[in-house]
């Protein structure tokens, strides 16, 4: 079984208070109000594949998603982006020593054997390479305030026998930041 684990949530604030917004984007924004900007998801871990009955077969991929919810006052909008947020972009096994790599797809594409990635959106049957630390990925943007902007992640694995079982894991870091 492959496991993905601990999604870290990171907040780029540059002075702006973190506080829920439950009216509409549309409603009137006090131009003398310091923006604000909030972030929300669905499930702090996820699990790939979503079923406890999985067993892993050759060429089969696995995958599960994330909903990252974003709200904020800026009249400008935020830019979401997303990261690795260790050293490494693979998966690395509870044994500390084996590693699933990210994918060396810059675009989204097929998954080869003993890989994983992710894409937007949760039809994707293709991925691309997880951002390593410091090279952040956006992967939504808006000009404008937003009662709630929800963009959806499919992470991906595609592992065969060879690997260990057990749990393999990593974190994702989200940060989402006012224009």
């Amino acid at each position: 079984m492959v496991f993905f684990a601990s999604f870290a949530f990171s907040f780029i604030v540059n002075s702006l208070s973190l506080i829920p917004y439950d009216s509409t984007a549309e409603d009137y924004i006090d131009p003398d109000a310091a923006p604000t900007i909030a972030l929300a998801v669905n499930s702090p871990e996820l699990t790939i594949p979503d079923s406890d009955t999985f067993s892993i077969k050759e060429f089969v991929e696995a995958t599960d998603y994330i909903d990252i919810a974003v709200s904020t006052t800026n009249p400008i909008g935020f830019a979401l982006t997303m990261s690795i947020s260790n050293s490494t972009t693979g998966l690395t096994h509870q044994n500390g020593v084996t590693t699933i790599p990210s994918t060396s797809n810059l675009t989204p594409g097929i998954l080869d054997i003993n890989t994983w990635g992710y894409n937007i959106g949760t039809e994707s049957t293709t991925f691309r390479r997880v951002p390593g630390l410091g090279s952040q990925a956006t992967i939504t943007s808006t000009t404008r305030p937003t009662s709630s902007t929800t963009t959806t992640i499919t992470v991906g694995a595609k592992a065969d026998t060879t690997l260990p079982s057990g749990n393999y894991t990593s974190t994702l870091r989200f940060t989402a930041v006012a224009h």
